[in-house]
């Protein structure tokens, strides 16, 4: 299994997939920062070339996107799968995920403590970290970040390649648009549209960012 990514939330992902008993020939692929190391704790090896993650892939095709930025995240994954690759979740033990109607993209970060109640729908390639929550009825697109102790409440719906900050709420029935940004901390009390950053309590729009 080869995890994309050796710093940061390559880290968090180890501690998930090391608790949910994959520790056989896992590897990492960092080809971006020259001072990655050569290996993490002595035990799994940093790949560093194009050729070493393909040869990586062949032998196992399952990959975990392990960096974090929405877009980058979506590109990464497709170059992986032009390898060869195949979007892999991690999924922590401690994750509690609901029994009925729900429904879970590919290549998932569900990390520790992280709550999804029933009829909720996660899209691919999306990052729920630490202790977020997403209650009943919540819809979340694709490549999104739900950051730590964010909640969502019941019939929420966030976009493709948005990201909620750190410990925001997001109030009932609200609809967060694509390629959002709500600061941390916010709360949520009314729709926000595409492209727009917004902040503070009750959140209000701060700019809007021009398409990538």
């Amino acid at each position: 299994m080869l995890v994309i990514g050796a710093r940061g939330h390559a880290l968090e992902i180890l501690q998930v997939i090391h608790e949910a008993g994959f520790t056989q020939d896992v590897y990492f692929f960092d080809n971006v920062n020259s001072d990655a190391p050569t290996t993490l704790f002595d035990l799994y090896p940093v790949l560093r070339t194009a050729a070493q993650a393909q040869d990586c892939l062949r032998q196992d095709p399952r990959f975990i996107i392990g960096i974090g930025g929405t877009q980058l995240r979506e590109q990464v994954s497709r170059q992986m799968q032009s390898w060869g690759g195949e979007l892999f979740s991690a999924v922590s033990p401690s994750a509690s995920v609901g029994t009925y109607g729900v429904s879970l993209g590919s290549g998932l970060n569900i990390m520790n403590g992280v709550l999804i109640n029933n009829e909720v729908s996660v899209g691919e390639g999306t990052m729920l970290n630490a202790r977020a929550t997403l209650h009943h009825n919540c819809q979340v697109g694709n490549y999104c970040e739900i950051s730590p102790a964010a909640q969502l409440l019941g019939h929420v719906k966030v976009g493709d390649y948005s990201q909620v900050g750190a410990g925001a709420i997001v109030l009932p029935r609200v609809c967060i648009g694509k390629h959002v940004t709500i600061g941390a901390g916010a709360v949520v009390t009314r729709d926000v549209p595409d492209y727009a950053v917004a902040a503070g309590v009750p959140a209000r729009v701060q700019r809007l960012q021009l398409p990538v």
